[in-house]
């Protein structure tokens, strides 16, 4: 993980209601969820409108310090299909890069994205930690098996785990 910062030109926005709205439009935009690319992008957008799990995340995470990338990429060298790849910055302001394999159906895709974004939210919750130590010892605490016991680097949460099979029902319904 490294100590690389994103910077972020957005369009004028103002905040209704803890959303960010465009001002010439009623498109949600997000300030605090950015994807890296136009795939992403709709991928977000069409989590938003269509699972109210996922919309709660993006909601949360527009009210945090955090700015949240998500970008394609390869994990584990494309043994794990996604993953938090960065985490950096400082009290003030951090950042989090995801990193997502796209090749799998959309839904799986967006479903995917918000298994990531609860692994962000579940670093932005804990505001002292701003860098990829941190998040290990994080992970130590609240993740599952070999992560937990300290044997791997891969690290899961039964939350992310929910979060993931709870989109993907609201996705299907």
């Amino acid at each position: 993980m490294g100590s690389r910062t994103w910077w972020v030109l957005g369009a004028i926005a103002m905040v209704v209601g803890g959303s960010a709205v465009r001002a010439d439009q009623d498109e949600r935009v997000f300030t605090r969820v950015r994807a890296a690319d136009d795939q992403f992008r709709l991928l977000i957008r069409e989590g938003d409108a269509r699972s109210t799990t996922f919309r709660a995340m993006v909601d949360e995470i527009q009210q945090s310090n955090a700015l949240v990338m998500v970008q394609f990429g390869l994990c584990a060298k494309g043994q794990v299909r996604s993953c938090v790849s960065h985490v950096g910055g400082d009290a003030r302001t951090r950042t989090i890069r995801i990193l997502i394999n796209p090749r799998t159906t959309n839904d799986r895709l967006i479903a995917t994205i918000a298994h990531e974004l609860q692994h962000a939210l579940e670093i932005i919750r804990q505001p002292e930690i701003t860098n990829g130590e941190q998040v290990m010892q994080l992970y130590r605490r609240i993740g599952t098996g070999k992560c937990a016991e300290g044997r791997s680097d891969r690290c899961e949460t039964e939350a992310a785990l929910a979060v993931e099979r709870q989109v993907l029902r609201e996705l299907e319904g």
